[in-house]
């Protein structure tokens, strides 16, 4: 298969966003990362987008190909909840491979915080997926409250308590202190932590994730081609899938999944191990999922994953760094786009033009990605070319 890497990178602050329509926003971050990989918008022959849920085209990509006045062979609207960006990446990399395109741009951004309510939002992303309609919606959970069984069930198993939520929590907020583009960067101590109103018992309002406009692009090529480009290349390595189930009442295990499976694909197609990976872009949309994600990829035993990020091993001058942008906890969690912002942390580290949140000389980058509670699960292994 051609080698690719991610040539073109664009993000813009997270957070409110007034005045912007969630078209015009997919427009400029795409035109953004055109430029940054010092290409033309005529270059561009494939489009990929993952349907933003505060503007609901049926042909998204479609619509934003006519927006940017272009009219590609390739216009593409995926499904993957926060797993598609290793699932669109993954896509581009079969295009290029399968000499269908030869630049191909993705944009996922969304608006729940300027265009719709944050209780409309939360509401239809229930309906939309996680929550059963026969068997769960009747009893009124929302998507916090299915991760709050998930956290009681994990504290049960293992012992677990609010200081290793809370470890989660402080962990992303400062490594987002250093982010720009980060929603919160406010300085967080447990005093804060403990003193944010109970959400879904035992999730704090600090164990989930704010609500934010924003998103991303990239822009993907070939190996070859992007080396001559403007920016180092992030070249894709290898990537993997795998899924339990979409609803909780039908999951085998309260407190783990398959992202260890879709890492463990990742690293067979790159030919890596897992000592291998220099940072970790771990996918974190409540503290439990960065707790048990971090598990199941490998980076912590079951049940350990608090106790090391209170060690300082998942610091950016620890032994593997985890989410040095904040994570979604903090850096942002833009709705259906979120995810994003962990493959852009990736291209950026890579790069190394992370500035005072780079981690020393990375070679390797694992950004995972899930979609619904623990159900579907994406990772990208990036490198250095």
């Amino acid at each position: 298969m051609t080698a690719t890497a991610i040539a073109g990178i664009a993000e813009l602050p997270q957070g409110r966003m007034p005045g912007v329509t969630p078209m015009a926003l997919h427009d400029r971050l795409a035109r953004m990362a055109i430029a940054d990989a010092g290409l033309r918008v005529q270059d561009v022959d494939a489009v990929i987008t993952l349907s933003p849920r505060s503007d609901p085209y049926l042909i998204h990509a479609a619509a934003l190909a006519e927006f940017m006045g272009i009219a590609p062979p390739v216009a593409l609207t995926v499904e993957g909840g926060g797993a598609a960006p290793a699932v669109m990446v993954d896509m581009a990399r079969m295009m290029i491979g399968g000499g269908r395109a030869n630049t191909v741009l993705i944009v996922s951004a969304d608006m729940p915080l300027s265009v719709v309510s944050r209780g409309s939002y939360i509401q239809t992303l229930a309906d939309a997926g996680p929550v059963h309609p026969d068997i769960e919606r009747p009893f009124g959970p929302t998507v916090p409250a299915l991760f709050g069984i998930c956290t009681r069930a994990y504290m049960h198993e293992f012992g677990a308590t609010e200081a290793d939520l809370a470890a989660a929590s402080l962990h992303d907020r400062a490594n987002a202190l250093d982010h720009p583009n980060a929603h919160m960067r406010k300085p967080l101590d447990m005093a804060g932590y403990l003193a944010s109103p109970m959400i879904a018992d035992p999730l704090r309002m600090l164990d989930c994730t704010p609500v934010s406009d924003g998103g991303a692009a990239v822009v993907v090529t070939s190996l070859e081609r992007a080396r001559d480009l403007r920016h180092k290349p992030a070249k894709v390595l290898g990537a993997g899938f795998a899924m339990n189930q979409l609803h909780l009442s039908a999951a085998t295990s309260l407190t783990a999944s398959c992202a260890g499976t879709a890492s463990d694909r990742a690293l067979a197609q790159a030919g890596l191990q897992h000592a291998d990976i220099d940072i970790g872009l771990v996918y974190d949309c409540f503290t439990i999922a960065l707790l048990i994600n971090l598990e199941d990829l490998g980076f912590a035993p079951k049940g350990q994953a608090g106790a090391a990020l209170r060690s300082g091993l998942f610091d950016r001058a620890g032994r593997i760094p985890i989410n040095p942008h904040g994570g979604l906890l903090s850096h942002g969690y833009p709705g259906r786009a979120a995810g994003i912002g962990n493959l852009i942390e990736a291209v950026v580290q890579l790069r190394g033009d992370a500035g005072a949140r780079q981690v020393k000389d990375p070679q390797v980058t694992l950004t995972h990605g899930m979609g619904g509670v623990f159900a579907t699960h994406g990772v990208l292994l990036l490198g250095r070319s």
